[in-house]
């Protein structure tokens, strides 16, 4: 590939992801003129065996933000893309960090706008509230149920589909876990001075549209909803919000220029 068309991509995993989830979206930046970079969030993947991947279950959002923090600092300007947990950690560095821009896809949302998203997944978080409530509160690493996943994250993927995922999910921080989940994580939107993009699913059971709307009103910025689920890095059609995200990007000078003139 020649010279990048644009600033390189940072893609940000949700709980219990990897880099792995991104695959897709990475072919189809790179046939674009793009660099990417998909971040293994510590304690995760090839991290698992390390010494910090003992401390994972008290790992914050906050600790996940900092991480990302040391990436930019090697990276420069570019935009960073989270997916759903990764949604809430890019909004998080948001808060302290200009960047290109941020895109924040199935976000998990911010105290502010905690409204409608979870109720589903409380009302199976209750069946066992040892496992998934319990012991996340006291620190421990999450791993969410087979059938709950399928209701709530993977309903648009086909059976194989969801065999693949769910041999790859691995634990997660049941700190992080329980900060989306009762709402902890307070952003400042007046900090953002970013260009930001929001995307969203129309078939979200996880995450509704009716949260991705109330991201786009806090920071000000452009909507795009598809008719996916929780998980559309992988459904068929995720060339579609790719292309999407991109298009974004490209119009990215453009958005500076605008927010320089309205300040």
């Amino acid at each position: 590939m020649g010279v990048p068309l644009g600033p390189p991509l940072l893609l940000v995993h949700g709980l219990g992801g990897g880099p792995w989830g991104w695959e897709n979206f990475q072919r189809r930046f790179a046939e674009n003129g793009y660099l990417s970079y998909a971040v293994e969030l510590p304690g995760h993947g090839s991290d698992v065996n390390s010494p910090r991947a003992g401390e994972l279950g008290a790992f914050s959002i906050e600790t996940y933000a900092l991480y990302l923090a040391s990436a930019l600092a090697e990276l420069g300007q570019c935009v960073v893309i989270g997916h759903s947990m990764g949604g809430l950690i890019a909004q998080k560095l948001a808060e302290s960090h200009d960047q290109a821009g941020y895109v924040f896809l199935c976000s998990a949302p911010p105290w502010h706008m905690f409204r409608r998203a979870y109720w589903a997944m409380w009302r199976r978080l209750l069946w066992h509230p040892w496992r998934q409530i319990v012991a996340p509160v006291i620190g421990r690493t999450v791993l969410l149920d087979d059938s709950l996943q399928d209701e709530l994250v993977n309903n648009r993927l086909s059976p194989e589909a969801r065999a693949i995922v769910g041999g790859k999910d691995v634990p997660d921080s049941g700190r992080a876990s329980m900060q989306m989940v009762v709402g902890l994580v307070t952003i400042d939107a007046s900090q953002v001075r970013s260009p930001c993009l929001v995307v969203g699913s129309t078939d979200d059971r996880l995450i509704p549209p009716s949260e991705q709307r109330l991201i786009a009103k806090k920071y000000a910025c452009p909507l795009q909803l598809y008719d996916r689920g929780h998980m559309l890095l992988l459904e068929d059609g995720w060339e579609e919000i790719a292309d999407g995200i991109l298009s974004w990007v490209a119009a990215l000078p453009a958005a500076r220029a605008d927010m320089a003139a309205s300040i």
